[in-house]
């Protein structure tokens, strides 16, 4: 009877390895799209959140703010009659390998008009999706992101340095890539003219968008009250199922507005996330006569490189890692590409695809 048991016990042990054993365990989209039927995406604007802030010039009270989401741009109103220049990503095609000649399509604001205008022509832009665990870039790691997407109009900088203009960050495992664009402003109020003073940042994150662009305003002394515009575009994979919305900056930053530190330890965060680009913007109205002037100036621009990491460090956070003829992976070795078994926190084997 006693062997009866340990016989039945060893054949349920074999069964339950061999169907371990048949389960690939997949740490990034990257890991499986190359192979697929349709390695080249379609990335494209799932939703916009608009955030808008007004309060004290450092931050620390709040008189009023709001978030609101649009699923198409078209239904967007930004600045009121206000003839701003402001542009969204709409889609962009883009792998997991450098590819050239992908099409971006940018929905621009029309300051004569007030409406939308979807820019389709622009079909010569270098894309990249990069594994973060495959990349060192400084702030990002597969603790809070998984993918980042590189593009740039004819090709990429072959030093790997970027602006922030130039990357978006995943920070789900499905692909859903998050653009950040904010305007400061404020309003100069005389008996004859009102003036409306705006710089405009991009960023890695709401933050760092909004750290940007503030560094950017030159506020005077009599000005107490200035406001906040943030966009926040999401980019993702329509054939693919909808994920859980990322934290929006918009509704952060009203949130962080609320407290004095945002500024200071807003810092920090820029530092990683160098600004883009900025420009300062004037705009004057008279009671007698309509006019308006608008004055364009770049501050210092900055870049972040990013570079690749020798060995994935997400594997080793596994228990255990083995070859396929069982031979165990010291610790601190390098993958090479291949097929290993991993042995994770929970005592379950599962196959890990280690690609070049």
């Amino acid at each position: 009877m006693f062997k009866k048991i340990c016989l039945i016990g060893f054949i349920a042990a074999a069964l339950s390895f061999a169907q371990e054993e048949t389960e690939t365990y997949i740490r990034n989209i990257c890991d499986t799209l190359p192979n697929s039927a349709t390695p080249l995406v379609e990335l494209k604007m799932a939703y916009v959140d608009v955030g808008q802030w007004y309060g004290s010039k450092d931050l620390s009270k709040k008189d009023s703010s709001s978030v609101k989401r649009y699923k198409s741009y078209e239904s967007i109103k930004p600045f009121r009659d206000k003839k701003i220049s402001l542009s969204l990503p709409y889609s962009i095609t883009a792998s997991c390998a450098e590819t050239q000649y992908n099409l971006y399509k940018i929905a621009q604001w029309n300051e004569s008009s007030l409406s939308w205008d979807l820019n389709a022509d622009n079909d010569d832009y270098a894309t990249y999706i990069m594994d973060v665990n495959m990349v060192e870039f400084p702030g990002y790691n597969a603790s809070n992101s998984y993918n980042i997407l590189a593009f740039r109009k004819g090709s990429l900088p072959q030093d790997g340095s970027y602006k922030a203009e130039d990357l978006m960050v995943s920070r789900t495992f499905e692909f859903q890539f998050d653009w950040w664009y904010t305007y400061t402003a404020y309003t100069v109020v005389s008996t004859t003219s009102i003036k409306w003073k705006m710089t405009a940042s991009y960023g890695l994150d709401s933050l760092s968008s909004l750290t940007n662009a503030l560094k950017s305003l030159d506020i005077p002394d009599s000005i107490s009250k200035i406001q906040i515009h943030q966009f926040h575009v999401v980019l993702t994979d329509p054939n693919k199922k909808e994920v859980a919305s990322s934290s929006s900056v918009a509704s952060s930053s009203s949130e962080a507005a609320s407290s004095s530190s945002v500024a200071s330890s807003s810092s920090e965060t820029a530092s990683s996330s160098s600004v883009a680009s900025s420009s300062s913007v004037e705009q004057s109205s008279s009671s007698e006569a309509s006019s308006s002037s608008v004055e364009e100036s770049s501050s210092s621009q900055g870049t972040t490189a990013i570079g690749r990491l020798v060995s994935s460090p997400r594997a080793f956070k596994a228990r255990e890692i083995r070859r396929l003829d069982g031979s165990k992976i010291k610790a601190g070795e390098a993958l090479v590409p291949g097929v290993y078994y991993v042995k994770g926190v929970d005592g379950r084997w599962k196959k890990q695809v280690e690609l070049p």
